[in-house]
């Protein structure tokens, strides 16, 4: 054992924030090493003592599947889908339903930057009134400015989904600088902000995923945590592959050390166990169109989206016990 990762590990424990040279020392562990083990333990027992030993189940429906301008290179609507697709008003409004009935804690609309944002606030405001009031409302959509993010709260959103993405600018059409604006935006309409580490590949290396982590902490988001870049053939990055599971857990556990005193939940996506014996406590289910999905219906039986039943079901594998209906905060 390295008694310099074992003293950060154990100064983590009494609460103690993390620097980046730190952090550095972390990323830089062996897979299967003692220190790794260590690190999980840490990550885990962090994560329990401030939610209880509960987790959530965060749901996702995707309103649209077409050709997105942004051409991220993650992403399935990147290229050219080779049909259009759209929700109508009533599907959405039976899959949102289904999703509360299911006890999901949060639910998501999706869209790529293609949809009309007037038309994603006649549907928000439809879906919200449809609702318990119980369940947060949360918009994951393209870059919007004050207008925008105080329409969306007014309409009911809680919060939105947003993150500056590894080498966003360069792997999309974005400027991350457009990414923080919308951020800040929305801050100031009073709408919370959902963010991980996302989307890791092999080619990442230490410095650009751990300033991600400190981004996040710097921006006071109410979740932080990871998620691997799918490899989804079409999509431009697809020949660069993935970082496995227990990567991906490495990297979900030094995320919630760098938030120690800062969000309660902690996501891993896409779900699984090993991230949520390394300080996971959140996971999303999805249905409809997806970015990581060439099934234009993620949740169909041909497609990797994972239910609400399926992820309460990780949680319980994992120790965790559902958490009631309540903010990620």
């Amino acid at each position: 054992m390295s008694n310099n990762i074992h003293e950060i590990l154990q100064s983590t424990l009494k609460g103690n924030e993390i620097s980046r040279k730190e952090c550095l020392e972390l990323m830089e562990i062996h897979e299967f090493s003692p220190e790794m083990y260590e690190l999980f333990y840490t990550a885990n027992k962090l994560t329990r003592e401030r939610s209880n030993g509960a987790g959530q189940i965060h749901a996702q429906i995707g309103l649209d599947y077409t050709a997105c301008p942004r051409k991220c290179g993650f992403c399935i609507f990147g290229g050219i889908p080779n049909e259009t697709i759209e929700l109508s008003k009533e599907e959405i409004m039976t899959r949102a339903k289904n999703f509360e009935r299911a006890g999901a804690d949060a639910l998501y609309l999706m869209t790529t930057a293609s949809f009309d944002f007037s038309n994603f606030i006649t549907l928000g405001k439809e879906v919200k009134k449809s609702l318990s009031s119980k369940i947060q409302l949360v918009a994951n959509i393209d870059d919007f400015g004050s207008t925008e993010a105080q329409e969306l709260q007014d309409v009911g959103f809680t919060a939105i989904y947003h993150a500056v993405r590894l080498r966003e600018g360069k792997d999309t059409k974005i400027d991350p600088k457009t990414r923080m604006a919308t951020i800040e935006n929305a801050k100031s309409a009073g709408l919370k902000i959902y963010f991980c580490v996302e989307p890791i590949g092999p080619e990442h290396n230490p410095d650009e995923i751990i300033d991600l982590m400190f981004l996040g902490k710097k921006l006071g988001v109410e979740f932080s945590g990871a998620m691997r870049r799918t490899s989804t053939p079409t999509t431009r990055l697809h020949d660069k592959g993935e970082i496995n599971l227990v990567q991906l857990a490495k990297i979900v556990a030094i995320t919630r050390i760098v938030m120690v005193n800062s969000a309660m939940w902690n996501c891993t996506h896409e779900p699984n166990l090993p991230s949520l014996l390394a300080g996971a406590n959140l996971l999303w289910a999805e249905t409809g169109p997806n970015p990581r999905d060439k099934c234009p219906d993620t949740s169909s039986s041909e497609g990797r989206g994972l239910s609400v039943e399926q992820c309460r079901k990780l949680l319980m594998e994992a120790g965790l016990k559902e958490s009631p209906q309540k903010s990620a905060s």
